[in-house]
């Protein structure tokens, strides 16, 4: 639940980076023998079929790595960048997030239910269909992205901010938007209680798109 207007000042300190060493092996044969990867470069890879849990990842980068059919359930991820990497449809579910960037990913249908995330940046992303439902979020920031039917259901916000985001047929069903500023995103189609509703920042035209909620039928 938000209990202030804070969209406009939401500070996501970004992923203390500090010095990595390319990787040669694969990610998998580092999870085979590590409980913690720390400290690596990954580049232009393409991982297939991990399926793992309870497992830390520190000061790592991964940039244009594809993931295909990957789990990754209650890990943590601290002080990670993720730069044009394919991350759909695999699982991030129950995990813990902090300081974490995802910058011109694709997120299609990525499992990010019962997270916990706090300082992400999430810029320039494909995310159709995402699913966060039941997730805990602070400090966190969207920009610039595409949510198309995702799944924000249950969620407790705490200093999030939307910019630019195409959030349209996007199901945030018992999720608060109380202070968020929604003004420069794409809402139509909404799924959510209209009390939820209730402190959200949208324009005049964003509350047209919303009147079916309450049961209008607009004729001229």
């Amino acid at each position: 639940m938000i209990k202030k207007n804070c969209s406009k000042s939401v500070r996501v300190v970004p992923p203390m980076l500090e010095e990595q060493r390319p990787c040669t092996y694969t990610l998998q044969e580092l999870l085979n023998k590590e409980e913690t990867i720390s400290d690596f470069l990954f580049s232009r890879g393409k991982e297939e079929d991990i399926n793992v849990s309870h497992k830390s990842f520190k000061n790592c980068t991964f940039q244009y790595q594809s993931f295909i059919e990957c789990q990754f359930n209650s890990s943590q991820l601290t002080d990670v960048r993720f730069e044009n990497c394919d991350l759909s449809n695999i699982s991030f579910a129950e995990s813990s997030l902090y300081r974490v960037e995802f910058i011109s990913c694709k997120l299609l249908g990525t499992n990010l239910s019962g997270t916990t995330l706090n300082h992400v940046l999430l810029h320039d992303c494909n995310a159709g269909y995402i699913n966060l439902a039941m997730s805990k979020m602070n400090q966190v920031r969207f920009t610039n992205s595409l949510f198309r039917s995702g799944i924000f259901h249950d969620c407790r916000l705490s200093c999030i901010a939307f910019e630019s985001c195409d959030l349209v047929e996007a199901d945030f069903s018992h999720t608060s938007l109380r202070g968020i500023d929604l003004r420069t995103s794409r809402i139509s189609g909404l799924t959510i209680n209209i009390s939820d509703l209730k402190g959200a920042i949208i324009t005049s035209l964003q509350a047209m798109d919303l009147l079916p909620l309450l049961g209008v039928i607009i004729e001229d």
